[in-house]
């Protein structure tokens, strides 16, 4: 059991006796590393605590900001210093859509390990590493999902319409709407609870997922027109674009929020891909429509990285170009789906 009564009770006394907490989420915070970190925030201040606070490693989506009205929170790519006076003074680290301390940034992990103090775990990853307490479960929706069961037990009087709204952008951005990884009822029920709470879908589904810049219309139009690569044969599509094709269309955090999953859209495509060129690295992310299809194990295995069965993603310091020649020699001997 995952959420067993001695662990709630367990986390409930560290929380208790905590006078500073810092939550921490993992690089390039997306919906659901956002809408948890900020609910479980804002359940604690309804909880009394007065000194919390949230780091993100770099910037997150500009969709977001909504969610941050009265919450501290710190950009440590923009303030390490500050980040490591907030890291020194903690009693309580509290991580949050991440199953290891290194997937926040190189930086915070060097600051991070080295503090003798309690770390507790609320992931929905494969293969946590060790915290002093975890509520990690891979099957759950999001880690919004089990942040919502676990402040339930917790005291379930201070979850509030702000709460719910945090939880529930979590969990929407991380099934792309409910419309995967939501296998199970749970999910389900939660996003009715909320609703319950008086929360309205509608307004934060727009929000969420259907304002858009100018630019940013442009660029997926471009994308899609011009960059979209298919190998019907293989089941397999990817896009890629390049640094100066960013600039061109004024890219902002969150532009390329779920570009993979166009490629996904194409009759018969079950794996998809999505190259962005960024400063001195190029950012992979890799989706599948078919569980024989493990983007999780093709991630960690072939592109440092990993993630969900169905969605995951790596990294590749060669070049754009090589890297494309790469996944495609990749896609055109099955490896994306083979041996799994």
């Amino acid at each position: 059991m995952i959420l067993t009564k001695e662990k709630i009770e367990q986390f409930s006394k560290m929380i208790e006796v905590s006078d500073n907490i810092v939550i921490l989420s993992h690089f390039n915070p997306d919906g659901d590393a956002v809408g948890s970190t900020t609910g479980l925030y804002k359940f604690l201040q309804n909880l009394g605590k007065k000194n919390l606070s949230i780091i993100y490693p770099n910037e997150y989506a500009q969709n977001l900001s909504f969610l941050f009205e009265g919450v501290n929170h710190l950009i440590a790519s923009n303030g390490l210093l500050t980040a490591k006076q907030l890291l020194k003074q903690a009693d309580l680290l509290i991580f949050m859509d991440l199953n290891r301390i290194s997937r926040t940034s190189e930086e915070l992990q060097c600051l991070i390990e080295p503090l003798d103090i309690p770390k507790i775990l609320i992931d929905h990853h494969i293969d946590p590493h060790q915290f002093d307490i975890s509520f990690s479960d891979s099957e759950a929706s999001s880690t919004a999902e089990l942040t919502y069961k676990i402040i339930k037990q917790l005291d379930s009087t201070k979850i509030d319409l702000n709460v719910a709204k945090s939880i529930y952008t979590g969990i929407c951005t991380d099934t792309g709407s409910f419309s995967y990884s939501c296998s199970r009822k749970d999910c389900f029920e939660v996003a009715a609870e909320l609703v319950d709470l008086g929360l309205e879908i509608a307004p934060l589904k727009r929000q969420v997922f259907d304002l858009s810049s100018e630019n940013r219309l442009k660029l997926l139009g471009y994308l899609l027109s011009e960059k979209l690569r298919v190998f019907s044969e293989y089941k397999a599509a990817y896009i890629s674009v390049s640094k100066q094709e960013l600039r061109q269309f004024n890219f902002q955090k969150g532009d390329l929020e779920g570009v993979v999953n166009y490629c996904l859209k194409i009759e018969g495509i079950e794996f998809a891909a999505l190259l962005s060129e960024r400063q001195d690295t190029i950012r992979l992310s890799f989706r599948s429509t078919n569980p024989s299809i493990d983007v999780n194990k093709f991630a960690n295995q072939y592109w440092n990285g990993g993630g969900h069965i169905l969605a995951a993603g790596g990294n590749s310091t060669l070049s754009l170009e090589e890297t494309e020649k790469i996944l495609e020699e990749q896609i055109h001997n099955n490896l994306h789906e083979s041996n799994y």
